[in-house]
């Protein structure tokens, strides 16, 4: 006859038997999963050191070229279509990263040609820039003209302004009207006139059509140039 104590007993046994199965399982289920949690844990680790090697060479990269500069040659001084470049319209500023100029070596390669265009003050000079050859457009001539005081601006002319060319009455004539020859003419340069005190050589751009009576009038000193506006 069985007591109740020891039924109790005997049904307990089997429970605890499947707890020290389920316990079993779950540590070696436990131990099962481990291993590949760790070789992920490795994989992620050495991506990370890879990138971090990767950007440190980057950085190292870009903080080496940002220090590095080049000169190259940059215009100082305005210097119109066609005027010759001379030494002191141009100087070197060192330059970092990739840019179209000549180099600052090459700085005395330039000077003596002519601009092939205007040239502004801080542009970086482009062998395209300037020209050995000529620089007059098709239907264009330049013309000297010489002229007094009070026949050009108080304050003179530079090369590159705009200029309307008028012909003066000639003294003793009945006729007191002025002509424009020329309505929009570019002062190529200018100078003093050694021959006559006070006078001025100035050598205009205009069309080849309106040369000749340009140049007549300068001829008969009844030129003069009147500043207009760009």
């Amino acid at each position: 006859m069985t007591t109740p104590g020891a039924r109790s007993a005997t049904q307990s046994l089997p429970a605890q038997a499947s707890g020290v199965n389920g316990s079993a399982r779950l540590t070696a289920s436990a131990l099962g999963t481990a291993l590949p949690t760790r070789q992920r844990h490795n994989g992620f680790i050495a991506l990370a050191v890879a990138l971090i090697v990767g950007l440190a060479a980057i950085g190292a990269y870009l903080y080496s070229t940002a220090g590095s500069k080049t000169p190259v040659v940059m215009v100082i001084h305005r210097i119109p279509v066609g005027q010759v470049v001379q030494r002191s319209d141009l100087t070197t500023v060192p330059v970092s990263g990739r840019v179209v100029a000549v180099a600052g070596s090459n700085l005395a390669s330039v000077v003596g040609q002519r601009a092939a265009v205007t040239l502004l003050p801080d542009t970086l000079l482009q062998r395209a820039m300037v020209t050995s050859g000529q620089t007059l457009a098709a239907g264009k001539a330049q013309v000297g003209v010489a002229v007094r005081s009070g026949q050009i601006p108080a304050d003179g002319l530079a090369a590159g302004d705009l200029v309307r060319v008028v012909q003066l009455p000639v003294k003793g004539s009945a006729d007191l009207q002025a002509s424009v020859l020329v309505d929009r003419a570019q002062v190529f340069s200018t100078r003093s006139d050694p021959a006559v005190s006070g006078g001025t050589l100035v050598t205009v751009v205009v069309p080849e059509a309106a040369s000749t009576p340009v140049a007549a009038a300068s001829g008969a000193a009844a030129v003069a140039l009147v500043k207009v506006s760009s």
